[in-house]
């Protein structure tokens, strides 16, 4: 019985717990593989240099704003926050909103100065399903739907995520290897996945419901 009543409160500080874990390790990969891919951006004959010339206009503002918009997000998650500094989540929240609305579209015309079709194609789509998922969330919360505000935020973070993730695929040998067709493939594979897994997570209890021992003896028994 002691065991029983103590679990609902353990379980929320677990959660925290995992939460703080799981964004303190993908911002440590983020600022990893970001530094790794930029080290040598500012010498103009690097290759990495070479690449992004064209675009140079549109990189860094589409820097600046969506990777203000990946660290916002983060905060906009923190349950901690939200309980003991409503008027800041809400302040960081609208400045997140801002972000995405500046930083994401801007990845349009950057990726058609300096990658292919498909990938200008792939930035679009990122792009908008950011900036959708994004623009329902604050739709929700203007009209007082939390839950759904929370929902929707959960489902366009991972739009922003795909930076990180991408990076980290991108330089296996066997990825790295079939040169633009093998970023294309991880792109369009991330952008799929940021699509629809989302939705799985938030519904999983749902869809896999927890079994009731009680039921399940008595079922067994019968």
């Amino acid at each position: 019985m002691s065991s029983t009543a103590a679990s609902p409160s353990l379980r929320p500080r677990t959660r925290s717990k995992a939460k703080l874990l799981f964004f303190l390790i993908f911002f440590a990969a983020t600022a990893f593989v970001t530094y790794m891919k930029n080290a040598h951006i500012l010498q103009h004959d690097s290759e990495i240099a070479r690449h992004f010339a064209p675009g140079m206009m549109f990189l860094i503002p589409h820097a600046i704003f969506a990777g203000m918009a990946l660290i916002m997000g983060a905060f906009q998650f923190s349950n901690w926050l939200r309980a003991r500094y409503l008027q800041v989540h809400r302040r960081l929240g609208y400045a997140y909103v801002i972000c995405v609305a500046l930083g994401a579209p801007v990845a349009i015309p950057l990726a058609m100065r300096t990658a292919t079709p498909s990938l200008v194609a792939a930035s679009a789509v990122q792009a908008f399903g950011w900036m959708l998922c994004t623009g329902i969330a604050l739709y929700c919360i203007r009209n007082r739907n939390i839950q759904q505000h929370r929902r929707w935020m959960i489902r366009g973070y991972p739009f922003a995520m795909i930076f990180t993730v991408a990076l980290l695929i991108i330089p296996i040998p066997a990825v790295r290897n079939h040169g633009f067709v093998g970023i294309e493939i991880v792109v369009w594979t991330l952008i799929a996945l940021a699509a629809f897994l989302p939705s799985v997570v938030l519904d999983w209890r749902s869809i896999v419901p927890a079994a009731v021992p009680g039921k399940a003896r008595a079922s067994y028994s019968g």
